[in-house]
């Protein structure tokens, strides 16, 4: 299973959301996990009411601060946001969106809707990925067993 991290810098509004439209859309394809560089002590409580208009719970989640455990699980890092240095974690991509606590409910719709989309996207390209994995395989073993035959 592939395992994804989202970072960013206050692990309460962006990379939970990432997380659960994550979670609640790759199956058992994959997982997210999501941690901030300086957590904030508790997830937004409008950000939870936002993914629940669209049945995704995140209720549970808490802010969680980075580990080098996480990092080296981790398959796929996106970073969210600008206040994280990407050098210092080598991400797969990085989003730029704005996770201020002081978004409008109707703005932390948009951003939750924004971010659907790029998680979508994000599944469909591992998906992709996976696959020209194991069409490589099979090809692969097929040369092998052409190349290493023997004739009855």
């Amino acid at each position: 299973m592939k395992r994804v991290l989202f970072i960013d810098v206050r692990n309460a509004i962006c990379s939970q959301m990432a997380e659960g439209w994550f979670n609640h859309l790759a199956g058992e394809f994959a997982r997210a996990e999501s941690c901030g560089t300086m957590p904030a002590p508790y997830i937004s409580l409008r950000a939870v009411k936002v993914m629940s208009e669209v049945g995704v719970n995140i209720a549970r989640h808490t802010p969680k601060g980075i580990s080098q455990n996480m990092l080296n699980q981790a398959d796929v890092v996106v970073l969210i946001g600008k206040g994280i240095y990407p050098h210092v974690f080598a991400p797969n991509a990085i989003w730029d969106l704005n996770d201020s606590p002081d978004l409008s409910l109707e703005q932390l719709r948009e951003l939750r809707d924004r971010i659907g989309e790029k998680v979508k996207t994000l599944i469909q390209e591992m998906r992709q990925a996976h696959q020209r994995e194991i069409d490589l395989q099979l090809q692969l073993q097929q040369q092998l067993l052409n190349e290493y035959a023997i004739p009855l």
